[in-house]
């Protein structure tokens, strides 16, 4: 039997000259001419007919079936125990990161490291930011470049499974709705690269449509101590963002400004389920939990530049993996240092390097340790074949289905096929430790959502959209469909 410490940790926050307040800054909504006049941009920063993930059409309380065929003369007697990992794809490090105040860099410099896509080399004199727009139509800032590859860990089968952040949003303010400029080829002046005051739906959009997560965060109310007050704008910035995302739903809250009030609020807002705090929180032990952890405020540290993260990384690697801590980072701005910080973390616990490392948000997280807890498992052997099922819980606001199983006392040269029920729409499998694992998916558009992306790849043929095409149908389960798919990228 597993056991949970939850040992109140007193973490404190360190003031860093690379982070900003949480206090809300003007938008640079255009750019100037001589006179120092602001000329208004055209409003090309529309969210309409944006693709953006069903979901609110999400299932949850699915069953899977998995139907694992053994070779003939190969069959097993007695029905071998499954299990479910304290991390997905049996990794023994976890680390997530959150940003804080709804920040530009979250999309321009995070997003965008994790996805091989161009950051800015963060000049001391003048620092560039750029949205969603700008990079379709490769309007970029200069002196801009890219890591030469996606940042990740592989889910234990050589696939890879990218890094996932959260960032918290705004939705009460209107800067999230601000319109952008684009304007390849133009250089007398860079004005549409300086910094907005945050993140902008469609960047948001992009975001999500990644695995990234979302937070509650600083809310648009002078009466930030009132907790009926803080629960209004709640519900308000709920409702707002469940419209601008697609039904979806945020259930993550970081504690803003070491403000306990918005804590006892979370309590009283029931599709809060997760929460994040620097002060009187709890220490994560990946390998001790044994409660679904709801509504339970987990510890995060903010550091004073990237590379202090590198040191809090090894020694928790360093850990015996039953007794290693989470590593979760709280930030509000990032530049090409916390890039290469993610480059570090994949060359050296990701997958080019130990792949020791699950890197989810703490949104993933919070589901998949739910659904580990929750989830019911059922096996039974019928001649030649071994049936595994998994009845998910019933869960509001889940968008993370997914599950890794073990299975003791088999190997993959006695097993002729391994194929599921439609629930499942992502499977990857091999040898483990002394049996078997198995990754399974059930995310009900995966393959809606994989076809989004090959369609872009082929309106604009890049190597960019290529590695993001390919990336998003290798999470489907192999069928005549997926096939196809790889088939239209010249892959099959």
């Amino acid at each position: 039997m597993r056991q949970i410490i939850y040992t109140k940790a007193i973490l404190i926050t360190l003031g860093c000259t690379l982070f900003s307040s949480c206090l809300k800054k003007d938008l640079y909504s255009g750019s100037k001419n001589e006179d120092e006049k602001e000329v208004s941009p055209p409003d090309n920063g529309g969210n309409t007919n944006r693709y953006s993930y069903p979901f609110g059409e999400e299932k949850t309380g699915q069953e899977a079936e998995l139907i694992i065929e053994f070779h003939s003369g190969q069959g097993i007697i007695h029905t071998p125990t499954v299990s479910i990992p304290p991390l997905k794809y049996n990794k023994s490090l976890l680390f997530m990161l959150t940003h804080d105040d709804c920040k530009q860099s979250a999309f321009s410099m995070t997003w965008a490291a994790i996805n091989g896509k161009p950051v800015d080399r963060s000049d001391i004199k003048r620092k560039y930011y750029y949205d969603i727009e700008h990079l379709e139509a490769d309007d970029l800032p200069p002196n801009s470049y890219a890591l030469g590859k996606t940042l990740g860990s592989t889910d234990g089968f050589g696939n890879e499974v990218r890094f996932h952040f959260t960032t918290t949003l705004a939705p009460e303010w209107d800067f999230m709705d601000a319109p952008t400029v684009v304007k390849k080829g133009f250089t007398e002046n860079f004005f549409r690269f300086y910094m907005k005051s945050g993140l902008r739906w469609n960047n948001v959009v992009e975001m999500v449509n990644d695995g990234n997560a979302i937070a509650f965060h600083d809310l648009n109310t002078v009466a930030v101590n009132n907790v009926d007050s803080l629960i209004r704008h709640f519900d308000r910035a709920q409702q707002i963002s469940n419209k601008r995302l697609s039904g979806r739903n945020i259930k993550f809250l970081a504690e803003p400004n070491g403000n306990r009030s918005y804590l006892k609020a979370a309590l009283g807002f029931p599709a809060i389920q997760t929460i994040t705090a620097q002060n009187s929180a709890d220490k994560l032990i990946p390998y001790q939990v044994n409660s679904s952890l709801y509504q339970k405020t987990l510890a995060r540290v903010f550091v004073n530049q990237a590379a202090e993260v590198e040191k809090l990384v090894n020694d928790a690697a360093g850990q015996d993996a039953a007794n290693r801590e989470a590593v979760h980072i709280g930030v509000h701005e990032t530049d090409h240092d916390w890039a290469q910080l993610l480059l570090w973390l994949n060359n050296t616990y990701g997958k080019d390097g130990k792949d020791i490392l699950w890197f989810p948000s703490q949104e993933e997280y919070y589901e998949y340790n739910y659904n580990r807890q929750n989830s019911v498992i059922s096996s039974r052997i019928e001649g030649n074949k071994l049936i595994v099922k998994v009845k998910f819980p019933s869960q509001p606001d889940f968008y993370y289905p997914a599950l890794t199983l073990n299975i003791n006392g088999l190997q993959m040269y006695n097993i002729k096929s391994i194929s599921s029920n439609e629930t499942v729409t992502g499977l990857t499998y091999g040898n483990f430790d002394r049996g078997i694992s198995i990754n399974i998916d059930c995310r009900r558009f995966i393959q809606e959502h994989a076809t989004q992306y090959v369609n872009r790849y082929l309106s604009k043929k890049s190597a960019a959209n290529l590695l993001d095409a390919k990336y998003h149908v290798n999470a489907l389960k192999d069928s005549q469909e997926k096939r196809n798919l790889l088939s239209k990228l010249g892959l099959e």
